[in-house]
């Protein structure tokens, strides 16, 4: 069977899955269609990887293969054989800056070691909803500085909307002349990566490794950080639930997580 688009990269949160985080039967059925018919299937995400591995495994990619991004686009994983094909780091001679600016606008760090999340000061709500649903162990430290004497993919600072609605523009500019991207993911995630590790380079990254042309790739999303992900794909689609920046970006809106907007798509652009 000849696909129109041979890659689908797609996010979880809020596209993939129900707002209770559940994968809905006919969404799973919709997908393993695609993959099963030859196309190339990505899980897209700013979750760190063991937060992806339930998904991966009720949509058997171990076995019908498949490809996971996870961290914003800092880690690609081959889904069957788990093997990271792709990694991008923040700078470490960026961390004094990093944590410079975290002090001065009291913004609460947490970054990642061995998918265990690493911080001194988080403990709000948002924090252990990141930690709970990504089944992260936690690693409370005296000293952040002293801690990160290792690589992370990004730091994460949660928090309420209006207070990091506030702090992103203040984050950004104090770390301008610095090779990174600060942005938030949700209204209540600020996340800061390397320069240019993002949803959509990790999915263009992926797609040439294996053979296959921009025009010929589609990414389905609804925050954030999809709208790189959506600028980047021969054909993006947001959810009707999507984030305004998400709808924006997109050339197309499909149905919301709730009424599988995204099997939706795949059988109207894809299969």
């Amino acid at each position: 069977m000849n696909l129109k688009k041979r890659l689908a990269a797609v996010d979880i949160d809020g596209t993939l899955v129900t707002d209770t985080k559940e994968l809905l039967p006919q969404t799973k059925m919709d997908i393993q269609a695609f993959i099963q018919n030859g196309g190339v299937f990505v899980l897209a995400t700013g979750r760190p990887t063991p937060g992806i591995r339930r998904y991966a495994e009720e949509l058997d990619l171990k076995h019908l293969g498949g490809y996971i991004i996870s961290y914003n686009g800092a880690r690609t994983f081959d889904a069957k054989t788990n093997a990271l094909l792709f990694q991008k780091n923040i700078p470490p001679d960026c961390y004094s800056r990093i944590f410079d600016a975290a002090e001065k606008l009291n913004l609460p760090l947490t970054g990642y070691k061995n998918d265990v999340a690493v911080t001194q000061k988080a403990n709000d709500r948002y924090f252990q909803m990141e930690t709970t649903i990504n089944r992260l162990k936690i690693q409370r430290v005296p000293d952040m500085r002293t801690e990160f004497a290792y690589e992370t993919p990004k730091f994460l600072i949660t928090g309420e909307a209006d207070f990091l609605g506030d702090a992103e523009g203040k984050l950004r500019a104090m770390l301008s002349d610095l090779p990174l991207a600060v942005f938030r993911s949700e209204p209540f995630f600020l996340e800061i990566t390397a320069k240019g590790c993002d949803k959509g380079a990790a999915m263009l990254e992926l797609a040439a490794a294996r053979g296959i042309k921009p025009e010929e790739t589609m990414a389905c999303g609804d925050g954030f950080n999809d709208v790189t992900m959506l600028c980047a794909a021969g054909l993006g689609v947001a959810m009707a639930n999507a984030q305004a920046p998400a709808k924006e970006a997109a050339a197309y809106i499909t149905e919301s997580n709730l009424e599988n907007g995204v099997g939706k798509a795949l059988r109207k652009f894809a299969l």
